[in-house]
């Protein structure tokens, strides 16, 4: 009997489990659902189009004019209407949200923002302005994150990766900083700035500078900007032999780069490698024929060395390349003070002054032309290098002819120049 009860228990609540079954609607798949959702609007939409339209023209209209409250009241009904599609979705968050910016409701904007973003991830407006916002509330955490949200939709926005990279420094987040950086470098492996700010990751770190470079530098030789930015660290700590080592590799794959040839000549003066300077010089001025300032240091260099003849040479081309510079003439009275240092014994004669005072008239042009530097040398030849009443006075029969005098010792024949003497 206990059997039979147990028996007709199960049945029935077989039966019961059958019919509930029968009763259940079949599953629908999430596309399914979609699928529907989708044949519903369009429905609606069809049937509210008048609607639509008439908002949609009524906001956009209040904008333009921005009588602000009212579009926003016509932007509202679009959606009440639920008129937005994809392609009304364009004209529509962004509008609506810098409608709500104009009435001073940051956060609804932002809303309106996030909900476009939601629906057209790639309208790059809708971001630019969402970011706008963001920086009139002043939330900076909110910024940044926002910009990596941004820049994941634009991995290939390089500047805003930057601008990334630099608030990461900014907020001390050195990890998350070197973490970018070194991929962006993926992309441009020669971008001077994300060069930069590597580096001042690693120095804000606690890093070894020189070493960083250095590693960056033989891994990847033929990357410049980088290996100038070796260079230059290699300079100011003082290891310049082996920065014109660097040098001298870029210029070697990039023969045409006058700034390293300039940074060469600097060096070189540095570790007194005065011959080398000239022969960079001569490379630069081919380049740049018109730079006065390369025959200046030309005459410089040709004075370091000795070679005064040249010296002279290059001043010459100078005052030729602009005879009204007054550095010109500077430059000219140095050759020929140097000439006259480099006679003189322990006193200079009548002879060493003369030219000491082709020197001083050099010099007074150079003032009178507005090169001031002048004047410090004008007071020191007018001293005691130039020729007084005295000196005239007791050479005047042996030196001066047709009113003009000339230098007669033999380290001053080569001078195609006479002082004028006074006439009385």
């Amino acid at each position: 009997m206990k059997f039979r009860f147990a028996s007709i228990v199960v049945m029935g609540v077989m039966l019961f489990t059958m019919v509930i079954s029968a009763c259940m609607p079949p599953e629908v798949s999430p596309e399914e659902l979609a699928a529907r959702e989708q044949v519903r609007l369009d429905s609606v939409r069809k049937a509210n189009s008048r609607y639509c339209m008439k908002h949609l023209s009524f906001a956009t209209e209040y904008y333009k004019n921005k009588a602000h409250t009212d579009a926003l009241y016509n932007y509202e009904k679009l959606f009440e209407y639920e008129c937005v599609d994809a392609k009304m979705a364009m004209n529509v968050y962004v509008y609506m949200g810098n409608t709500y910016r104009e009435l001073e409701n940051l956060d609804s904007a932002i809303i309106i923002y996030d909900q476009g973003l939601a629906v057209i991830p790639e309208n790059k407006a809708l971001w630019d302005n969402k970011m706008y916002v963001l920086k009139m509330m002043g939330d900076d955490e909110v910024i940044l994150q926002t910009k990596l949200d941004m820049f994941t939709q634009f991995p290939d926005n390089m500047a805003l990766g930057e601008e990334i990279v630099e608030d990461y420094i900014v907020n001390e987040m050195y990890d998350e900083g070197l973490a970018l950086v070194d991929a962006l470098l993926v992309t441009e492996p020669s971008n001077k700035d994300l060069l930069n700010m590597k580096r001042q990751i690693v120095e804000s770190q606690g890093g070894d500078v020189v070493g960083f470079l250095k590693s960056e530098y033989e891994n990847n030789p033929d990357n410049i900007a980088n290996a100038q930015d070796y260079a230059r660290v290699l300079r100011e700590s003082g290891e310049t032999t082996q920065a014109i080592s660097v040098y001298e590799s870029i210029l070697n794959k990039a023969p045409e780069m006058v700034n390293i040839m300039k940074e060469l000549v600097q060096a070189y003066d540095e570790v007194g490698m005065t011959k080398a300077v000239i022969t960079m010089l001569k490379k630069v001025n081919v380049n740049n024929p018109s730079d006065i300032r390369v025959y200046f240091d030309m005459t410089d260099a040709y004075i370091m060395d000795g070679q005064l003849k040249s010296a002279m040479t290059w001043a010459g081309k100078a005052l030729k390349l602009d005879s009204k510079n007054g550095q010109a003439y500077y430059n000219r009275a140095s050759v020929y003070e140097a000439v006259a240092t480099n006679c003189t014994n322990a006193v200079p004669d009548f002879d060493d002054k003369l030219v000491f005072m082709m020197a001083y008239e050099d010099y007074k042009t150079a003032r009178a032309k507005g090169y001031l530097k002048a004047t410090k040398k004008i007071d020191f030849l007018k001293e005691a290098r130039i020729p007084q009443s005295g000196d005239w006075f007791f050479n005047k029969d042996d030196y001066v002819k047709a009113g003009k005098a000339k230098p007669k010792k033999g380290c001053y024949t080569w001078l195609n120049r006479s002082v004028q003497a006074p006439k009385k």
